[in-house]
């Protein structure tokens, strides 16, 4: 047994790697015009390297999951062809036995894509996109997501409930000066458009528009508002500055599992890396210039105030030091409430912070509200929750978009286990030997799995769909048919 089980393993192996290499190919050169696009661009060729190096692991949770498909498929077929499966049975041996080494091989592999997938691909996909960023490869488009509201536009706060390709739908526009709230958009739809002489500019049509304009002298006083309506509003967003930052928001494929699921709990306290500008807030401590910060100083930590002379010399936040201020902000994100008026009075706080401060939060809206109020007083210097860029409204679409993610990125990853069984199954009852006819037969089912998760993207504004469980179907029936078939030819 031990002889058979190396040889099966053997073969699987050695076509995996081949077949692994080629998905690997035929991705990279789908990339040939990019590659021609950056080095117009007159990018180094080790900067372009990099960028590819960043794309790998992406490639990988789909490379992988295909290839294992294809050599069972490839292995059984060839085994059956040449009459060795049946050698086996009519020496008593079972079926169930010749298929467990690329099976328990493949089992290996699916938690080797879960890493990957949970928190490989996500940071190499960050980091990609960053890089473009800087480069100003990444369109201005991309900017402007769908489900949250984007703070970082000077002057401007945006919201976007749904976006397909250059159309838009219900967008929320606040613009700011040095007072407050200048005005606030509202529109039924709109389109997106790049501006095509410069890249560094954002042209948006709003269509069925109403405009809440506040009064110059009395900005605050609700009363005081104008109201107008029109049939089209233009507006124009200058990207450029937020490109030479380099400055690249995270979507869903680049939040590691372990920030999903912080999301999905609704989790409004600080972790070390939530703190963006730490040698920044520290030196804002050390120097209070408002009654706020000094009450921040007032109740840090004997260590972490020790160190803040340390990382305001040396200009270096140490992890350990990061990690104690983030606990110290969280004692006091935990409640009771930060909002005194002496305390905050001068603060700068958006109007979504102020509406929940007025409906007097209780429980774990306490922690919200201060989470956004010290995101609202220390902006730029603390990363925005993901609770506070989303409308009470769109919260349960939101959230159904998560999980959708992550069945899909386990369902992608625990593939490989339903894959090589069923590549095996119908390596058995095919008889071919032509690699031709196992890499067709493995895209096809591919295309099948890739089909559900597509369709459950499609449907996470219907939540009664179950979009979360249709990414499970096709690995549900991989199971069913591959264990039928074998069951039945053995």
């Amino acid at each position: 047994m031990r002889i058979l089980t190396h040889y099966v393993i053997r073969q699987f192996m050695t076509v995996f790697v081949m077949t692994l290499a080629v998905f690997l190919f035929v991705m990279a050169v789908a990339n040939v015009f990019k590659v021609i696009d950056l080095f117009s661009r007159g990018v180094p060729g080790l900067l372009i390297l990099k960028v590819f190096s960043y794309g790998i692991p992406f490639s990988l949770i789909f490379a992988i999951p295909m290839s294992v498909l294809a050599s069972a498929f490839l292995v059984f077929s060839r085994m059956a062809s040449d009459r060795e499966l049946i050698a086996l049975r009519a020496c008593g041996i079972s079926l169930w036995t010749v298929v467990q080494p690329p099976i328990l091989v493949a089992a290996a592999l699916s938690l080797f894509c879960v890493y990957i997938n949970c928190n490989v691909a996500p940071k190499s996909h960050y980091a990609r996109r960053t890089v473009l960023g800087q480069l100003g490869v990444e369109t201005p488009l991309s900017l402007l997501d769908e489900g949250r509201f984007i703070h970082d536009f000077p002057g401007y706060k945006i919201y976007i409930g749904r976006k397909d390709g250059a159309r838009v739908e219900d967008i929320v526009i606040y613009e700011f000066d040095e007072a407050g709230v200048k005005q606030t958009v509202r529109a039924r739809a709109g389109t997106l458009e790049a501006d095509p002489e410069g890249r560094n500019r954002i042209h948006i049509h709003l269509f069925q528009v109403r405009i809440d304009k506040a009064d110059e002298e009395f900005p605050n006083d609700l009363g005081r508002l104008r109201r107008l309506a029109a049939e089209e509003y233009p507006l124009t967003l200058d990207v450029g500055d937020l490109f030479r930052r380099g400055a690249v928001w995270k979507k869903r494929a680049d939040l590691r599992m372990a920030e999903i699921l912080a999301i999905l709990r609704g989790s409004a306290r600080l972790r070390a890396d939530d703190l963006l500008d730490p040698v920044g807030l520290a030196r804002r401590l050390a120097d209070p210039p408002d009654r706020l910060t000094d009450y921040l100083l007032a109740h840090l930590s004997d260590e972490t105030a020790a160190g803040l002379d340390g990382v305001t010399a040396s200009g270096v936040a140490p992890p350990a030091w990061r990690a104690r201020l983030a606990d110290d902000l969280n004692r006091l994100i935990a409640g009771p409430s930060l909002f005194t008026s002496e305390r905050f009075a001068g603060q700068r706080m958006t109007p979504d912070t102020r509406a929940l401060l007025e409906r007097g939060p209780e429980g774990a809206a306490v922690e919200r509200v201060n989470r956004m109020m010290l995101e609202d007083a220390y902006h730029g210097l603390l990363a925005r929750s993901a609770l506070s860029d989303v409308r009470a409204e769109d919260r349960v679409v939101h959230r159904l978009s998560l999980l959708v993610e992550v069945g899909t990125r386990l369902a992608l990853s625990l593939s490989c286990y339903a894959f090589a069984l069923l590549g095996a199954a119908l390596g058995m009852r095919v008889h071919r030997k032509e690699s031709s006819i196992g890499l067709a037969v493995s895209l096809a089912l591919v295309f099948v799995f890739y089909f559900f998760i597509i369709l459950a993207e499609s449907l996470v504004h219907h939540p009664q769909f179950q979009p979360q469980l249709i990414v499970w179907i096709p690995f549900v029936a991989s199971e069913i048919i591959g264990y039928t078939l074998i069951r039945r030819a053995n």
